[in-house]
């Protein structure tokens, strides 16, 4: 409603309010302390304003409170530790993006039994995680992601059966091993992202029970395995991010029955072997890295099936052979990352890939690309803005159809072994290295 100034202690004096709902305001300044004397409030909503300086501890009187949303807002100081001990009808609490500290009070859901959603993302929370969270059996949806938390996951926690989001991405220091024995059962799991910790470990195949398991992100972890051929049992999934971890053995062909797939990410491991051809299947798929592995042999053509695909990282491994000029079928192509392998022949394939017209970064440094710079490297997209070639052994000189890429920030063409004179207008260029 474009609401805008404080909000007013007169609010206090409407007792018989049961819903009070202000979000998507301008409302700024304290949350009123006066707001603790609606003693029939059950629906308290001030989420997306700019309410700042503490949770007055006063909402702590609201004990028929069953909705308590203030995220989106700029709240500060910790949590108070009796906030929830009175509300035993609370079934949600949000808090997320806020600027609270400290820790998640030890006993703050000892008295929250029919909690559902708790929300307590981006609000710079320290400390562990408390063990009552576990106990809380009507619990769906669990989120602590981008804080600073720390220590083991309560181990029950793996064993809730209504729970369908596990969000604990870039807290950085949660550590230790997820169960795969009895212990893990999350029959309604949908979305599971642990990234940016410390946990440890295979890769528990308890998650292979999981069969409405949409979103699976493991990365930037310390898991120590094989990409598991179990995963293709997951066949809801639509994300899996295994990156950043010791990732060993080959890409198993059995991800390619992952039909539904939109983002695959097995970068930064020790991945060996070629890729598969059937990754061709996954016609769903918008992002595929690869990077940062020791694969070897040619580039599938069948990559050029994946119509959808905006992001292809295959860099930082040791492919050989030719560019397919398949892969100028991907017409979705934004980010074509070939850098550090072994590619060799010439740059036919630039013409094929003049017919992507959304890409904007091709880097194909540290090759072995021969011959000279084809002049329809100026029927490139308009919209690339990073061309990079370094390190490779092109000859000859630069064509001035290279001035046609009018939108350009970087054409690095470094450490090649060009003989002819750069023409005045491709020197005009101010991003030409």
């Amino acid at each position: 409603m474009r609401l805008v100034g404080s909000l007013a202690p007169h609010i206090g004096n409407l007792s018989f309010l049961s819903i009070l709902n202000l979000t998507r305001n301008n409302l700024m300044g304290s949350i009123s302390v006066e707001l603790g004397r609606l003693h029939r409030l059950r629906y308290l909503d001030l989420m997306r304003n700019t309410f700042s300086d503490a949770i007055p501890t006063t909402l702590g009187n609201l004990t028929r409170l069953v909705r308590l949303r203030l995220g989106y807002n700029e709240l500060s100081g910790q949590i108070p530790p009796g906030m929830l001990i009175h509300m035993h009808n609370l079934k949600e609490i949000v808090l997320h993006q806020n600027e609270l500290s400290g820790q998640i009070p030890l006993y703050l859901f000892n008295n929250t039994p029919s909690l559902a959603v708790i929300h307590l993302g981006n609000i710079s929370l320290s400390g562990p995680i408390p063990n009552a969270v576990a106990s809380l059996s009507m619990l769906e949806i669990f989120s602590v992601q981008h804080n600073q938390l720390s220590g083991l996951l309560p181990q029950a926690m793996f064993n809730m059966s209504k729970l369908r989001i596990m969000a604990f991405e870039e807290c950085g220091n949660l550590t230790g091993i997820i169960p795969s024995n009895q212990s893990f059962s999350l029959p309604m799991l949908q979305f599971f992202a642990i990234s940016g910790n410390k946990f440890e470990g295979r890769f528990s195949i308890g998650l292979a029970s999981c069969q409405y398991l949409q979103e699976l992100d493991l990365s930037s972890n310390s898991f120590a395995d094989v990409v598991p051929t179990w995963l293709a049992k997951l066949s809801q999934l639509k994300m899996l991010i295994l990156g950043s971890n010791n990732l060993t053995g080959f890409i198993p062909v059995a991800l390619s029955n992952l039909t539904s797939l939109n983002a695959l990410a097995l970068d930064n491991g020790n991945l060996k072997g070629e890729i598969p051809p059937n990754l061709g299947h996954l016609h769903e798929l918008w992002f595929l890295n690869l990077g940062r592995n020791q694969l070897l042999g040619k580039i599938p053509d069948s990559l050029g099936n994946l119509s959808k695909l905006s992001i292809l990282g295959l860099s930082h491994n040791q492919l050989s052979g030719q560019v397919p000029t398949k892969l100028g079928n991907i017409v979705a192509l934004n980010k074509l990352l070939l850098q550090n392998n072994n590619l060799e022949g010439n740059l036919d394939f630039l013409l094929a890939l003049s017919k992507c017209r959304q890409l904007q970064i091709l880097d194909m440094g540290s090759n072995f690309f021969t011959g000279v710079l084809p002049s329809y490297v100026g029927n490139l997209s308009t919209q690339l803005d990073m061309f990079i070639a370094p390190d490779n052994k092109l000859i000859g000189g630069l064509p001035l159809a290279i001035s046609n890429l009018s939108n350009i920030g970087l054409i690095d063409l470094s450490h090649n072994q060009f003989t002819e004179p750069i023409p005045e207008s491709i020197l005009m260029l101010e991003n030409l290295v």
